[in-house]
């Protein structure tokens, strides 16, 4: 049945319709919640039940534990590398310590020492101005024409063997076999021939590499003793022996003597 003004009744839907339907109202939704939050809100912009989300944090916070994790490594790469300060005008060689028994070694500016013990030949004690007394070999002299940081000791016109010490600047929570282990591992990458013969904990908190890698100054193979001691005001030290590795026997005797006379200042 149609009606005026275009109307009609449909028998289906059971109600009125006009030829030209109204456009239908848009949907309405409910206003979106305020974001970011007033005063207490402990939510977010699109999370569910007001949980924050801490992401960016997270990734920021993984990534400065990775750079710490890589800092005592890293100081230990650039240890050989560091380009080595020129001396002012020291003299040629360490400065012999006192005998044993004549009372402490003194110099202007400077603390007593505890006396210097006394050493069997082929060694005598030197008092090195890196703070420190240790036993050489006879007649070798501190060598300033070095690259490695610390103190070098060597026979003059004769590169082949070497005494290094030098103070640790790790930190103390990196022990003494872990520090040796990552040097280890650098050496490895930086020396022909790198083989690690041993490395192992000694008594006093301290601990011990030996290797040998190939060096033309020891005329083919080089062994290398390298201990980290503590010294008594807690203070870490390495000391290294190296030499022709066919002379391992000179090489360790050189490391004992030096182990057993260090005297830090």
């Amino acid at each position: 049945m149609a009606t005026g003004g275009g109307a009609h009744w449909n028998p289906q839907s059971q109600r009125w319709e006009w030829a030209e339907q109204p456009p239908p109202p848009p949907p309405s939704y409910p206003p979106s919640p305020p974001r970011g939050g007033g005063p207490g809100d402990q939510g977010g912009p699109g999370l569910p039940g007001g949980r924050r989300s801490w992401k960016v944090p997270l990734l920021v916070a993984l990534g400065a534990a990775v750079v710490g994790g890589c800092a005592v490594a890293g100081w230990l790469v650039l240890r050989d590398e560091e380009p080595k300060a020129p001396a002012a005008a020291p003299p040629a060689s360490g400065s012999p310590a006192a005998p044993s028994g004549t009372g402490p070694s003194t110099a202007p500016g400077t603390a007593p020492s505890a006396p210097s013990p006394s050493v069997p030949p082929p060694y005598t004690v030197v008092r090195d101005d890196g703070g420190f007394s240790v036993a050489v070999p006879a007649g070798w002299e501190r060598s300033r024409d070095e690259d490695g940081s610390g103190s070098f000791y060597r026979r003059p016109g004769d590169r082949s063997a070497l005494l290094q010490i030098f103070r640790v600047g790790e930190p103390d929570s990196v022990g003494t076999c872990e520090l040796l282990r990552i040097s280890s591992q650098d050496l490895g990458k930086r020396r022909p021939g790198y083989q690690e013969v041993s490395l192992d904990p000694t008594p006093g908190e301290s601990c011990e590499l030996v290797y040998e890698y190939d060096n033309q100054e020891s005329h083919g193979r080089r062994r290398a003793i390298e201990r980290i001691t503590v010294a008594q005001d807690g203070k870490r030290w390495a000391l290294l022996a190296a030499g022709p590795a066919a002379d391992g026997r000179a090489v360790r005797a050189n490391l004992t003597a030096a182990v057993e006379s260090f005297r830090p200042e």
